[in-house]
């Protein structure tokens, strides 16, 4: 073919790769604000969807509570009482002002009956002292009645008589063995481990022989 000669085409390498990198950072950038605006709506969306519903339950109670203590009305019926238990009467309620000013008017006229339901508080059950408060330790048991003067008398002389008579200061120790040096002797009534002490008198003494009675001579060589 004739004709004028062209120039080589040479590709821009530099050019393309500069390219290329400005639109992947232009697609990055347009994704991050998209999801930024997206995410920013649906924020509050998605947190009802995961923790919505969670407050009324508490909602709900302190309605009830406020309503309890700032309305007159019927508390619930008690149960039934236990055999042998008296039964238990219906209570209401009032609102926590007027009870306020009641509890003051008792307590000017009656301190110590505050709580009908409980009685009189007219003991004190705990120590006055400070700190944690401590039970006041329960009363000592009575100590049991004296037996009457017959009665008592009887049972002594019955336990006198049923206990066995030992006599004091009787040896009770073991008799000497004989042979056995200075305790060759005939043992001796005494307290134990002094066989030496005297002996004790005895019990029934032997009666005396009648003497001479006075101005008769005696018998034998008497002239």
């Amino acid at each position: 073919m004739s004709g004028p000669k062209r120039n080589p085409d040479r590709l821009n390498t530099i050019g393309v790769v500069v390219v290329g990198i400005c639109g992947a950072v232009l697609v990055y950038v347009t994704i991050v604000a998209l999801e930024a605006f997206y995410v920013n709506d649906t924020s509050e969306i998605q947190t009802m969807a995961d923790y919505g519903g969670q407050d009324t339950a508490a909602k709900s109670l302190r309605t009830d509570q406020l309503s309890r203590i700032n309305e007159y009305g019927t508390n619930p019926r008690p149960a039934a009482a236990k055999p042998g238990e008296a039964p238990r009467s219906q209570t209401y309620r009032v609102p926590i002002d007027v009870a306020m000013k009641r509890v003051v008017e008792d307590a000017r006229t009656d301190p110590a009956a505050l709580v009908p339901s409980l009685g009189h508080s007219d003991k004190a059950t705990v120590l006055p002292i400070f700190g944690r408060p401590k039970l006041i330790p329960a009363p000592a048991a009575a100590a049991p009645a004296a037996p009457a003067a017959g009665a008592g008398s009887g049972a002594t002389a019955g336990s006198a008589a049923a206990a066995p008579m030992v006599p004091t200061g009787a040896g009770t120790g073991p008799a000497p063995v004989g042979g056995a040096g200075a305790l060759d002797k005939p043992a001796t009534p005494g307290t134990p481990g002094n066989p030496k002490g005297p002996a004790p008198p005895a019990a029934n003494p032997p009666p005396a022989a009648p003497g001479p009675a006075a101005g008769t001579p005696p018998k034998g060589n008497g002239k």
